[in-house]
């Protein structure tokens, strides 16, 4: 005898549907295909994008290079403006904030950097861009901000090496404010945490001339 294979039931009905639904299941059919090939332009033209704003950071580093940082500084501002949304325009925003600190403009890199790094950039700018910041805010004499911006750059740094350098500069700048107390405790942090590392070299040099002045503890007037 013959053994005969079953169908599967939800085989059975969906053709069945179709059958008697040969209009819709048509009308489907040139629906998913519009839509699959939206999905194909819309990826095609973003690759576009994405490798046109390459091009223009690439323009632009050159310019900065050469040290020409008027020529640099136009590029820059008009590729995030726009390429806004790609990786390059990302990465030009932190280029665009070092040639503008180089030119003494803090202030409007404090500005730009504080939109961006709202904004959620991608992972790998986050740090760079919190660091930059609070580099900004040091020079503008925030300096409060300007440690909170250092600590969340390492935060956001998967690197052991960078991480203590932004702590550092984080104690740096709390010092520079008079805040040994806070000052102390992030080199000794990075002097636990990131031992075997530059920095926890420089932490402990550090932490021992706060210990030989007695202000570890205390936040000065």
């Amino acid at each position: 005898m013959a053994i005969t294979q079953q169908a599967d039931p939800i085989e059975v009905r969906a053709l069945g549907w179709v059958k008697s639904n040969r209009r819709t299941a048509t009308v489907g059919a040139a629906i998913l295909a519009l839509a699959a090939a939206s999905v194909w332009f819309w990826m095609s033209a973003r690759e576009r994008r994405e490798n046109f704003g390459e091009r223009a950071l690439q323009g632009a580093r050159t310019s900065a290079e050469a040290g020409n940082l008027p020529l640099a500084t136009s590029d820059l501002a008009r590729l995030v403006s726009t390429y806004g949304g790609t990786r390059a325009a990302q990465e030009a925003t932190l280029l665009l904030a070092q040639v503008r600190l180089v030119q003494n403009q803090a202030a409007l890199v404090v500005s730009d950097l504080r939109r961006f790094v709202q904004s959620g950039p991608r992972e790998e700018f986050r740090g760079p861009g919190n660091g930059l910041l609070g580099a900004a805010l040091e020079e503008t004499g925030q300096f409060a901000d300007a440690v909170k911006a250092y600590q969340a750059a390492a935060d956001a740094t998967p690197y052991h090496g960078i991480k203590a350098q932004y702590l550092i500069d984080a104690a740096r700048t709390a010092q520079a404010a008079g805040d040994t107390g806070t000052a102390a405790r992030l080199y000794e942090r990075v002097a636990t945490d990131y031992n075997g590392t530059a920095g926890a070299v420089e932490a402990e040099v550090r932490l021992g001339e706060l210990r030989k002045t007695g202000l570890t503890a205390t936040k000065r007037g």
